[in-house]
């Protein structure tokens, strides 16, 4: 809305904002669409010379090397010489350094539906391809079997159909209401006619000359050889179909069954909203501890690690024990001195001034049945052992175990009879 008081912008503004709308709007326009034809991107343009260029190639068709998409085609415009086309090809710069000079084009169907496309065949080692080259069409036993079989082909699907502006009934839509519901008969119906011809083909041909059939079927067999990809993918699209059509009834059972066990799980979560509600608000507080000690997690992990790796060279799987490897050094025990106190430059610690001054205690200052020195054995060890580890002790457990006198018997089995009567008896099996 504008006022006409004048507080507004004027007309001329208004026009000449108008003006400046309407040519940034032109020139976006115009940059867009140059962009979308590949104005604005480095490109190698070539020329391809071709006699033959089937349905046509309309722009934006790809074009093939060794089936790498490496361009595609911008315009098709008549040739000086008659019969002949120019198809204009736009390269990708980061493929044309790889394509030799020496490559011939040919027009292909690049997929199931049979849209044209150009393929580049090698035609041996030469420099790369630049901007203004000339590609020669390919003219090999292939490329013309192949043009040969897509027209005789192309002639076949236009002699069986018919034009749209025609009011008579199709051939193929005649023979579709014919064999409505008619399939095991016509199967039947085909196999015997099958039968006939090849007998009356017996019969009647005189020479071994090429029927429709056979031209058909050497057509299929050419373009199955030249352009095996389309072939493939026809195959490929069968499969997956034939397996959905065979398993349509297990398919939509697992559908059914799907969607019965969501609406069984919406259910019972809908009846069971407040519980959830619960257990999510009391799960806060174990969240809230192991995001607090999340830190610590690394450490857990590599001390479980560890012990891990320490119980699997210890456990013995053959013997399902563990087995530890310790070694066990005895070291004299030395008392505490003042010369073992700390020191740190000048500063000296309390036990420096109150630390014993030599390893063996001062006469006195242990109490008499603590000195080590006035030690005595008790009574009832008995006098015929003697002292602990003496000779007399291992003569005597050796009496008792049999062999001679040796520091494993002293040590095992001395302290289990120490201070007790040992009596031996024969063996009642009557071993030794």
């Amino acid at each position: 809305m504008f006022e006409p008081d004048g507080r507004g912008p004027s007309a001329a503004k208004l026009l000449l904002t108008g003006i400046c709308f309407v040519a940034v709007a032109a020139v976006a326009a115009t940059a867009m669409i140059a962009n979308s034809q590949g104005v604005f991107r480095k490109s190698v343009t070539v020329v391809a010379v071709m006699a033959n260029v089937g349905d046509g190639l309309p722009p934006k068709s790809d074009v093939k090397y060794e089936g790498v998409r490496v361009g595609f085609v911008t315009d098709v415009t008549p040739a000086a010489a008659a019969g002949t086309n120019e198809v204009h090809i736009r390269l990708g710069p980061e493929y044309a350094p790889h394509i030799p000079a020496t490559v011939t084009a040919r027009v292909v169907p690049s997929n199931v539906f049979a849209v044209p496309s150009i393929q580049l065949l090698d035609n041996g080692s030469a420099p790369a391809l630049v901007s203004g080259s000339r590609i020669a069409q390919d003219r090999s036993l292939a490329t013309v079997r192949l043009q040969t079989s897509l027209d005789q082909l192309r002639q076949i699907v236009a002699a069986v159909g018919r034009q749209g502006t025609d009011s008579a009934v199709g051939m193929l839509a005649t023979l579709a209401t014919a064999t409505d519901g008619r399939g095991a008969a016509l199967g039947d119906a085909g196999s015997q006619l099958r039968q006939i011809v090849a007998a009356l083909r017996s019969v009647v041909s005189t020479q071994d000359s090429p029927t429709t059939l056979d031209a058909l079927s050497a057509a299929l067999r050419e373009l199955q050889t030249t352009a095996p990809e389309l072939l493939d993918a026809l195959h490929h699209s069968v499969v997956p179909m034939l397996t959905i059509a065979q398993q349509r009834e297990q398919l939509t059972a697992l559908l059914s069954g799907g969607l019965h066990t969501t609406g069984t799980v919406g259910d019972a979560l809908d009846r069971r909203i407040d519980q959830i509600v619960d257990m999510t608000g009391h799960m806060g507080p174990a969240l809230d501890a192991l995001g607090d000690g999340a830190a610590t997690f690394p450490r857990i992990t590599l001390s479980v690690t560890r012990l891990t790796t320490a119980f699997v060279g210890l456990w013995n799987p053959d013997t399902q024990r563990i087995t530890a490897k310790v070694i066990v050094q005895m070291t004299p025990n030395r008392q505490y001195t003042r010369a073992d106190c700390p020191r740190y430059g000048d500063l000296a610690g309390p036990s420096c001034v109150t630390g014993p001054t030599e390893a063996t205690p001062a006469a006195g200052q242990l109490p008499s049945g603590l000195d080590p020195k006035n030690f005595r054995p008790p009574a009832s060890l008995g006098p015929d052992i003697g002292p602990v580890g003496s000779p007399q002790e291992q003569q005597q457990i050796a009496g008792i175990l049999g062999g001679p006198p040796n520091a494993a018997a002293d040590l095992l089995f001395g302290p289990l009879v120490r201070g007790t009567t040992v009596t031996v008896a024969p063996d009642p099996n009557g071993g030794s």
